[in-house]
């Protein structure tokens, strides 16, 4: 079992590399990572079969990982505070470790892990311990909640999506803004694929929406509707960005 460990603390990291392979028979933590961008180039090369995650990083929280990432396989997160714990479990979270971690704590996350891969041998373990998706049709709409107020808008009135600190914007064409629970790498799964495309780590954008595209040595800058400023289309993304264009 290839597994990596994302934690900040070369003494933690240590600690908790002995105590994975030495509960778990088989188990070999073949990487350790500091920050939330070395894990995240990390995981993109390497493939793992389990991952233990601190969730305060060198660089910030690693949940930025998961907006590089989709999250590969699942993930045990080790922390000292408690407040995570929702955010942790919508990032292919399947236990939620608080430190300092014991070798009881250890036993019980293998054993979360086995019996979810058990419970899914009939499908890929991946698949299995995300959420289950019962309708696979494009999403429609979004349920909004405002003060007392409970509303919803229609995908169709939506100009982009805006990744703000740890909250996910939603900017309407007439200019309004409101705040959802949704991931940028779930409205991406979500999302009707032709009309709605994610030019940056931070910003996925409607088609309908886009106004201007004005090339500047090589770089993709786009006027979108309802914001007066330029969008700038990821290097890595500028190909893929042409294709969903020119379809």
């Amino acid at each position: 079992m290839n597994i990596l460990v994302v934690e900040d603390e070369p003494v933690a990291a240590a600690r908790l590399k002995s105590l994975i392979e030495e509960r778990k028979i088989g188990a070999e933590v073949s990487a350790i990572e500091a920050t939330a961008e070395k894990a995240a180039n990390r995981i993109l090369s390497e493939s793992f079969d389990l991952i233990f995650m601190d969730i305060q990083l060198a660089d910030g929280l690693c949940f930025d990982i998961f907006e590089a990432v989709d999250p590969p396989c699942p993930v045990i997160f080790c922390t000292a505070f408690d407040d995570y714990a929702i955010q942790a479990f919508k990032a292919n979270g399947i236990e939620y470790l608080l430190k300092p971690v014991r070798g009881e704590d250890i036993d019980r996350a293998f054993e979360r892990y086995e019996a979810l891969k058990s419970q899914f041998a009939k499908a890929d373990l991946i698949s299995g311990v995300k959420k289950i998706e019962y309708d696979t049709s494009p999403k429609q709409r979004f349920l909004i909640r405002a003060g007392n107020r409970l509303f919803s808008i229609q995908a169709d009135e939506v100009a982009w999506f805006e990744t703000r600190g740890r909250d996910i914007a939603l900017r309407t064409f007439d200019g309004r803004d409101f705040y959802i629970d949704d991931t940028l790498n779930e409205l991406e799964r979500k999302l009707e694929p032709r009309l709605f495309f994610r030019v940056s780590r931070q910003r996925l954008v409607a088609f309908d929406a886009i106004e201007d595209i004005r090339i500047d040595e090589g770089r993709y800058h786009v006027k979108m509707a309802a914001d007066p400023s330029l969008v700038t289309v990821s290097r890595d993304r500028v190909s893929d960005f042409r294709h969903w264009l020119d379809r």
